[in-house]
């Protein structure tokens, strides 16, 4: 008896915090106004009520619809870092309290803010630097580091995907059977709006169908499936129209695939927050043979220089509203 597990829903809006990339300003005058939010208040948090999940919850600004108002509830700092500058976990150094091994044990705030009318979600962002800066007395500085991860590169033989033929079009909807979770091939369908599907099964199937999908987009898919930095070095700028299936081993199923089940949004950085378990560890060789045999594509191990936030200074305790 075969078990089946499909998402086809975009991960949690939490996790997808890293989105807003905030870049310090430069070249402007010194007379420039200050990007600030027009009310804020900040305090700590209480206990983590049951069911609320580790990273807090966000809600609102720009491109939601409450762009003027954001409420941040039991937020980790770190969260709030991350919000603020466009980074993961892995790319922040501080002190213990900012940058927990375990998150159950992070430092919370709630914040609640009034967002200028059409501020953009950059400009939101530089708001939340500002507002961190005057709050919390943020400081911190920029470096370089390097992290060990993989590149996705053409395997020898060349690349064997396909130029995609479009998004899924309404029009095709009404050629499937109501209810069916897959087409005829054994792989999921796609509906319009959704261009990543999963699923996989008891025996460790796992099966991926993507469509007019870009490459940076499976890279970093592959890099949540693997909680491992990934890198796209294919040369290939296109979209395209393919399948991917691997099998797991038992000890690996439900981690991996769940995760490589799981899409993503396009256009959306992996978020990674933890070393990779033994598990994917593993993973990695399976999925790099599997695209290297059916896509003509594959993983080598690489270093990749990345951006990392140094916290020089930052008060545990918010000045009063």
């Amino acid at each position: 008896m075969s078990m089946r597990r499909r998402l086809a829903s975009p991960v949690a809006a939490m996790v997808l915090l890293a989105v807003a990339r905030a870049q310090p300003p430069q070249g402007k005058s010194e007379s420039a106004p200050k990007l600030e939010f027009e009310v804020a208040s900040v305090r700590p948090s209480g206990p983590l009520p049951r069911g609320m999940i580790l990273g807090g919850r966000i809600s609102g600004g720009p491109g939601t619809n409450d762009p003027e108002r954001m409420t941040y509830e039991y937020v980790p700092f770190e969260q709030l870092v991350m919000a603020a500058y466009g980074v993961q976990r892995y790319q922040i150094r501080g002190p213990d309290w900012v940058t927990p091994s375990d998150l159950r044990g992070a430092a919370r705030f709630d914040i609640s803010v009034k967002v200028p009318p059409g501020a953009t979600k950059e400009q939101a962002a530089t708001m939340l630097q500002n507002l961190l800066a005057e709050r919390f007395q943020l400081t911190l500085h920029h470096e370089s580091a390097q992290f060990s991860g993989f590149a996705l590169v053409v395997a020898k033989g060349g690349s064997k995907l396909k130029e995609s033929r479009g998004p899924v079009e309404e029009s095709e909807r009404a050629k499937r059977a109501v209810g069916r979770e897959t087409e005829k091939d054994g792989f999921p369908k796609l509906f319009p709006g959704s261009n990543m599907g999963g699923l996989f099964e008891r025996d460790g199937a796992v099966r991926l169908r993507f469509r007019d999908y870009p490459l940076f987009d499976l890279t970093q898919q592959v890099s949540f499936t693997l909680s491992a930095h990934l890198v796209d070095r294919t040369g290939l700028a296109g979209k395209y129209d393919f399948t991917l299936e691997f099998a797991l081993p038992p000890e690996g199923l439900i981690l991996v695939g769940t995760q490589a089940t799981q899409p993503l949004s396009p256009g959306q950085t992996a978020p990674l927050y933890r070393e990779p378990s033994p598990a994917e560890q593993d993973a990695v060789a399976i999925v790099s043979a599997a695209m290297e045999k059916q896509l003509g594509l594959k993983l080598e191990a690489t270093k990749i220089t990345m951006d990392t936030l140094v916290i020089d200074h930052v008060e545990k305790t918010p000045t009063d509203n």
